[in-house]
């Protein structure tokens, strides 16, 4: 919920300084509109990251990255594997129905 009010804000202040600009004088220089442009990106970088919770991820992992292990795998059988389980429950769903 924050992160959307930081949105709103940022927007918000990036009209008031387009409009508060305009009205007073010459439109803003490239500069000017490329350091805003920057700050926009960099706090939408921030509510993704922290609407998605993944920094909040990285750091139930810091916490308990013993009880977890990376092995290698095959994405090929993954997705067999992952195509054939949905292909049973549709299979079982549709025995189900009739």
């Amino acid at each position: 919920m924050a992160a959307g009010w930081l949105l709103v804000f940022s927007l918000t202040l990036f009209q008031s300084l387009v409009m508060n600009h305009s009205s007073e004088g010459p439109f803003p220089s490239a500069t000017t509109i490329k350091s805003w442009v920057d700050k926009m990106q960099e706090d939408l970088v921030t509510l993704a990251r922290t609407a998605s919770g993944v920094e909040k991820l990285a750091e139930i992992y810091e916490k308990n990255k013993e009880l977890y292990t990376v092995e290698a795998n095959n994405p090929r059988q993954l997705v067999e594997i992952a195509a054939r389980d949905i292909e049973k429950l549709l299979s079982n769903r549709s025995k189900a129905l009739v």
